[in-house]
């Protein structure tokens, strides 16, 4: 009988040579690692670069989608105030509306009407309400034309001066 020498390995079509290494492994134990597990750090991966790559833009369409609702928001309280702003414009345009805020603010009168103002020692003001318009208050005073209020403090401050008799 002859003896033969011990048979090399040799690679099949479409595979690695096998090395020393893996003759050395006993058999059924592969030096590679499953599919399975290379699939998963596969999917894993691309996941993140998938990640990385949507972060960005999904992060510019929600910033601009909340700009969107704000801008939409703000002009929704610009038509209302539109809306308000020509209801105001409305009540000016009547001339009965016009009249009753000359004599409230401006304390203009018609010919041939009146006015009294009677003023006591405490500087308090008791104007008679002309007929069809409201009493003054003192909100009507602060709510008159700032001309008006100049005036009326340099009255009231020359009302506390003593008087002098010019030789």
């Amino acid at each position: 009988m002859s003896t033969r020498p011990p048979r090399r390995p040799t690679a099949r079509p479409g595979q690695p040579m096998p090395t020393r290494a893996a003759a050395s492994r006993p058999v059924g134990v592969s030096g590679r690692t499953p599919v399975h597990v290379r699939r998963l750090i596969t999917l894993a991966v691309l996941l993140v670069l998938m990640g990385v790559v949507v972060t960005p833009t999904l992060s510019g369409y929600l910033q601009q989608r909340a700009d969107i609702t704000a801008t939409e928001q703000q002009i929704e309280a610009e038509k209302k105030e539109i809306a308000a702003l020509e209801a105001e414009l409305q009540t000016w345009s009547d001339p009965a509306h016009v009249e009753q805020q000359a004599r409230e603010r401006l304390r203009y009168v018609k010919e041939g009407e009146t006015v009294f103002a009677v003023i006591d020692d405490t500087g308090t003001d008791y104007s008679e309400a002309l007929p069809g318009m409201a009493p003054v208050s003192e909100e009507t005073i602060e709510q008159s034309p700032w001309y008006g209020q100049v005036w009326e403090s340099v009255r009231i401050a020359n009302e506390g001066l003593p008087e002098t008799t010019t030789p």
